[in-house]
């Protein structure tokens, strides 16, 4: 796995973030609009665009996962961590998809035919912006969570990289002091080779005079057996 899919990843998973913060801001002006009204319903059309939006790029993160994770191209504990963030994207769609589909605040306030900006007849028990908000803080804590996360994985990739690079120096530094063994043990064969080729010399040389005073030893001795041969 390459640092560039690690930035990939990052990225696609900020523009969900992106897209989900951006559908909760308009979720939050449509509530301060009339019902109907040529504005609430522009916030609607927008809402509801971002929304697809918004689960299209979760279902092509995890079917780039499912991909990564057929090919077995990715370790275990990123697989891990990406499947959290996925499920942390899925959580925040059903979220925001929910609250955009119902309008829980409105339906209560024509429910009891009043204002929704009046609140006097809403039971004490029920506060839907404040179920909002609550919401929007574990939103926002599940992605702090996730960055933190993100971020010890990349100083994990960051001390693995620092390995291999010290690794890849020690290696070459090997392979330069194999370099100079074979260097050195070239010139010895030279010189050896140097060496065979006088001594072979000097050796033919030897033979050429062993050969020469047999010769004349042979024809000494054939002179000595032809005088003796005379004598008698």
């Amino acid at each position: 796995m390459s640092l560039l899919d690690v930035d990939s990843w990052s990225r696609e998973c900020e523009s969900c973030a992106t897209l989900n913060q951006g559908i909760l801001l308009k979720l939050e002006q449509r509530e301060k609009r009339q019902k109907n009204s040529v504005e609430y319903n522009r916030l609607t059309t927008a809402i509801q665009t971002e929304l697809k939006q918004f689960e299209g790029e979760v279902k092509e993160l995890n079917q780039k996962l499912g991909l990564l994770e057929g090919a077995r191209s990715i370790d275990r504990d990123e697989l891990f961590r990406r499947r959290q963030q996925i499920d942390a994207l899925k959580n925040q769609f059903a979220l925001v998809n929910r609250r955009a589909t119902q309008d829980t605040r409105w339906e209560r306030a024509e429910l009891f035919a009043q204002s929704p900006n009046d609140s006097t007849n809403e039971p004490a028990t029920s506060s839907p912006i404040t179920d909002d908000i609550n919401d929007v803080n574990t939103l926002k804590q599940r992605q702090i969570d996730i960055l933190e996360r993100q971020n010890r994985g990349l100083e994990v990739l960051s001390q693995t990289i620092s390995r291999q690079r010290n690794l890849a120096s020690q290696l070459g530094q090997e392979v330069e002091n194999q370099n100079d063994i074979l260097d050195n043990l070239a010139d010895t064969m030279e010189r050896v080779d140097a060496r065979v080729h006088v001594e072979t010399g000097n050796i033919g040389e030897i033979n050429r005079k062993d050969s020469t005073w047999g010769y004349w030893l042979i024809i000494i001795l054939l002179f000595i057996a032809i005088v003796i041969t005379a004598l008698i």
